[in-house]
């Protein structure tokens, strides 16, 4: 069988040197270039079936290789690799004719697959269909400047790390939602990617050029939310010296993150509910109704049932907000990705410090495969960020680059530190000095006091709400 001929074009040679290695490996005959104008100098000889080009390059951009093989050579593909950054560029590109697109850091398996595919896509028969490399051979597409958010998957929403079939199918289902003015309800655990989900909906979105605004419900102060929703007319309240803008207003025509949005106030949600039916709202302060087109993501880390049950969350609310519901899993649902996030970390770090990527120890690897995870991605992120700055001078980060005694004190010990400093109270002067305590080690953090006391964050605001305690 005749074997297909693949130019690559990538001026960074770590990144250019993975991607020949394994495609020769899978029997494609390849063709190396750094510069991209020798390479368009060589079609003119030796036309190949496919062309896979970086984006981003000094000599010439991804671009300008696409325009250039769809007016001369339109019987060639192309697939682009790109950073986070440029997706959206990557889909118009895609609209305009490239086959595809690969987004950085790419694993081995997903890139011949995604080569396979054009082939079977090509043939249509599926016959130039390759073996696969194994998986967890992953490439951190160091040097390269706009590579620094993507993942391993190679379609929108590459930025979420992930080969777990749950994150596979996220991301297999962005395309459907993205495109939608519907509301989207993402629930998940703190720190396990809900944030990141809602931005890549808005990312792909036919509003991707609008406003993106983002409101976390968990931390507005009750007398403020409706104001900081929907904004107010000077005079409205003591201290609106202004008029303001809220989110609503700030949002239209784009999309409106609230985030943790069951934390809002069971009387202010009638009043969002009139924005979702009617599409107005009114500034605190003003009768006049205004008129705004606005797409809501919410996201919640709490049993949304529960919260119906409990009389916290309307009904109602929730079924206007909740046409496309998305469960995000726990870190602990998907450990299979550990190494996979553990690498992009390292990666992402590495280069923001300005240091040599390194390795993982065995043993540190096997730990952090079985650990528990209760902050998710996120605490798996402060981890590798730790290990990365603290293995200085060395080539393999350790357990004890991570877990040293100093930062064992911080992690495991903090809670009863807090509980320990307190002296014998009645119990709620005491839960109010553990509150302030907390809050104290936080910066005044109400969410993270409330992960450090494993107690809901509103527990916390009522606390404070029905006492004079001082804030300071």
């Amino acid at each position: 069988m005749k074997k297909e001929k693949i130019f690559v074009i990538d001026d960074d040679p770590h990144i250019l040197n993975y991607m020949q290695e394994h495609l020769a490996l899978n029997d494609y005959q390849v063709e190396a270039y750094q510069n991209p104008a020798q390479a368009i100098e060589e079609l003119k000889e030796h036309k190949p079936s496919l062309i896979i080009t970086d984006v981003k390059m000094d000599e010439m951009t991804g671009d300008d290789v696409l325009n250039h093989v769809l007016r001369n050579y339109p019987e060639t593909g192309v697939i682009l690799i790109t950073g986070f950054g440029n997706i959206s560029h990557s889909v118009r590109s895609i609209r305009k004719g490239a086959f595809d697109y690969i987004t950085k850091p790419f694993s081995g398996r997903e890139f011949i697959s995604r080569v396979n595919q054009y082939f079977k896509s090509r043939n249509g028969n599926g016959a130039h269909a390759r073996t696969l490399p194994p998986e967890g051979d992953e490439i951190s597409g160091k040097g390269t400047p706009d590579d620094s958010r993507g993942p391993g998957k190679p379609k929108p929403g590459a930025r979420f790390v992930g080969e777990d079939p749950a994150i596979q199918k996220l991301l297999d289902i962005l395309p459907q939602i993205a495109p939608t003015n519907a509301p989207v309800m993402i629930q998940g655990e703190s720190g396990s990617g809900k944030e990141v989900y809602a931005s890549l909906i808005q990312e792909e979105s036919n509003r991707s050029d609008k406003p993106f605004i983002k409101i976390n419900c968990a931390n507005l102060p009750s007398e403020l939310v409706e104001s900081t929703l929907f904004g107010h007319v000077k005079g409205a309240f003591t201290g609106a010296i202004e008029d303001r803008e809220g989110a609503f207003a700030k949002a239209d025509g784009g999309t409106l993150l609230l985030d943790e949005v069951t934390e809002i106030d069971i009387s202010l949600q009638a009043k969002l509910l009139r924005v979702l039916q009617e599409k107005e709202f009114q500034r605190v302060g003003s009768q006049k109704p205004r008129k705004v087109d606005v797409r809501i993501i919410s996201t919640t880390n709490r049993d949304i049932g529960t919260s119906i049950s409990e009389g916290d969350f309307r009904k109602d609310l929730y079924f206007r907000l909740n046409v496309f519901p998305i469960e995000i899993p726990s870190l602990r649902e998907r450990p299979g990705d550990i190494p996979l996030l553990v690498r992009h970390f390292i990666a992402k770090y590495s280069r923001e410090n300005d240091m040599e990527e390194k390795e993982v120890a065995d043993d540190l690897m096997d730990h952090l495969k079985k650990k528990d995870w209760p902050g998710n991605v996120r605490e798996l992120e402060n981890y590798i960020q730790r290990g990365v700055i603290m293995a200085q001078g060395s080539d393999l980060i350790t357990r004890e680059h991570i877990e040293n005694p100093l930062f064992k004190n911080v992690d495991d010990s903090l809670t009863q530190e807090v509980i320990n400093d307190i002296p014998v109270l009645p119990i709620e002067e005491m839960e109010l000095q553990m509150i302030k305590k907390a809050l104290e080690r936080t910066g005044g953090n109400q969410k993270e006091a409330a992960k450090l006391l494993q107690i809901s964050d509103r527990t916390i605001r009522n606390k404070l709400k029905k006492t004079n305690f001082p804030d300071d």
